[in-house]
Formats: structure tokens, C-alpha cells, sequence
């Protein structure tokens, strides 16, 4: 019996992973420029780091439209989450915001901050039965620990 739950943890999932995978591959299709955006940001070893970031994205973002290892995807990607939080959106709200208020509003409006609270949730509530993880019972060994 299909439950509204896993109808919803599907849309979340495949919405959300076609969007990392989409954006892996266009950073993958143009190393230099994402490698350039990485070192404006102030990250070390912007190369290798924009590198992993594009693939990681296209990887995982592919695994959770697929439903298969979702969990440890959507943990991951929330890592690149963080990231750009911290190099990114942390700073450019910091100088944005001449308000506490506005700090807030530009740092809670931010798709990073509510991209890595949808990740979380999916990390932390699995991929649903519309997934990969189902039939191959990848899925019944993270709800037996």
C-alpha cells in the first residue's frame, strides 16, 4: 500500500537530486570557471576542491534520483551544503545585512540553508519505497541499527 510519506520522500528525493545532478554537470562541463567562483570564495586548493564538489553532486545527486544508497547520498551532499554555506552564503550575508533582521532573512532565504534541511531530513528519514534501496534491502540494514 502506497503511503502519502513515500510519495512525498520520492518527489523531495528525484526533485532534489536532479538539481544537484544537473548542477555537477554543468560545474563538471566547466571546470575553470567553477574553480575560479571556489577561489573568489576563499577555498583552499580550489582546483581539486571544485573538482570533487562537481562530481560529488553529479555521483550523488544521480544516487538519490535513484533511490540507491540515499541516505549516504543526501549526507553527502548536505557536506557540500555546509560548504557552501560557510564560504558562501555566510559571507554574503554578513556583508549584505545591515540588520540582525536582515542578516536573517538573507541567510534563512537562501536555497543552501533549505536545500541542506531538505538533505537532512532525507538522510535521516531514508528514500521511501519508490527506490533502489527497497528491492536490494539496502534500506532494511540502516532500519535494523
Amino acid at each position: 500500500m502506497t503511503t502519502a510519506r513515500d510519495l512525498w520522500l520520492l518527489v523531495a528525493r528525484v526533485s532534489v537530486g536532479v538539481m544537484f545532478f544537473i548542477s555537477g554537470w554543468g560545474k563538471a562541463a566547466n571546470p575553470d570557471k567553477f574553480a575560479s567562483d571556489f577561489a573568489g570564495w576563499g577555498i583552499p586548493e580550489p582546483g581539486p576542491a571544485s573538482t570533487a564538489t562537481a562530481w560529488a553532486e553529479l555521483i550523488l545527486g544521480a544516487l538519490l534520483v535513484l533511490g540507491l544508497l540515499a541516505r549516504v547520498a543526501a549526507a553527502g551532499l548536505a557536506v557540500t551544503m555546509l560548504g557552501a554555506i560557510f564560504y558562501s552564503v555566510w559571507p554574503a550575508a554578513m556583508s549584505a545585512a545591515t540588520t540582525p533582521t536582515g542578516f536573517l532573512s538573507t541567510f534563512f532565504y537562501s536555497s543552501e540553508w533549505l536545500l541542506l534541511l531538505v538533505l537532512l531530513a532525507l538522510a535521516g528519514a531514508g528514500p521511501g519505497r519508490f527506490a533502489l534501496d527497497e528491492p536490494l534491502g539496502i534500506e532494511a540494514r540502516f532500519q535494523r541499527r
